[in-house]
């Protein structure tokens, strides 16, 4: 089975609830998720002893509502899951920063953070290499939990001979594309060979960060040896 998600054994767990400090909030620590990938802050929400223990142990969000006044999923009802990769505590021992995953959007709104009403209007971010994570994890959930509607689960359940069918085309079309000297064919071509060459990594169980560690210990062999 794929998986990028943390999780603690039960000693592990306890040991680190142990030093939350649950007091000053009376009994509820504050939690604020913030995206592993891209390091921007995705909401801020609270828990209790039993939604961190849940949290901890499944790797996935869980938190303690004051207004409904139970522990709810984070994306139980829309699948927008953050899945944990780190829980880090402050200086007090009486909040938490969860490094997180998140699966689509963050916000009940849709959008992907819940804090996007600066004071003053923020410019426009735009994409980088950290996208490949954000795709990644999507592929790797979608192999961890198949959906009928869902690409990549289909193509995942169909094994490697399809995956690698669909690489081999795509690289075909990239050449292709690339000897008529089309620009936006060549991006075109090049995004559907890298995504499905995800596929295959997360179908395999190949980590996106053993990709980037070869490349950086590439890197540095050869400029080492100019």
């Amino acid at each position: 089975m794929v998986s990028a998600v943390l999780q603690l054994n039960k000693a592990e767990m306890e040991r680190f609830v142990r030093q939350v400090d649950f007091r000053k909030t009376n009994g509820l620590v504050p939690v604020v998720l913030q995206d592993a990938s891209t390091d921007q802050v995705l909401m801020q929400a609270f828990m209790d002893r039993k939604a961190l223990r849940l949290t901890l142990s499944t790797g996935k969000m869980h938190f303690w509502s004051r207004t409904r006044r139970k522990i709810w999923l984070k994306g139980s009802e829309s699948g927008h899951l953050s899945f944990m990769q780190n829980a880090i505590l402050d200086c007090d021992s009486d909040a938490i920063l969860f490094k997180v995953q998140q699966i689509g959007a963050c916000c009940h709104t849709g959008k992907d953070t819940c804090f996007y009403k600066p004071v003053r209007p923020k410019e426009e971010q735009r994409a980088d290499s950290r996208v490949l994570e954000r795709v990644f994890e999507v592929i790797m959930e979608r192999i961890r939990n198949t959906k009928r509607e869902s690409y990549v689960s289909r193509l995942s359940r169909e094994g490697d001979d399809a995956v690698l069918q669909k690489i081999g085309e795509e690289a075909c079309e990239l050449v292709i594309s690339t000897k008529n000297g089309r620009e936006r064919e060549i991006i075109a071509e090049a995004t559907d060979l890298i995504f499905h060459l995800l596929i295959l990594l997360a179908s395999k169980g190949v980590q996106l960060k053993e990709i980037f560690e070869e490349l950086n210990s590439r890197h540095k062999s050869k400029t080492s040896s100019r």
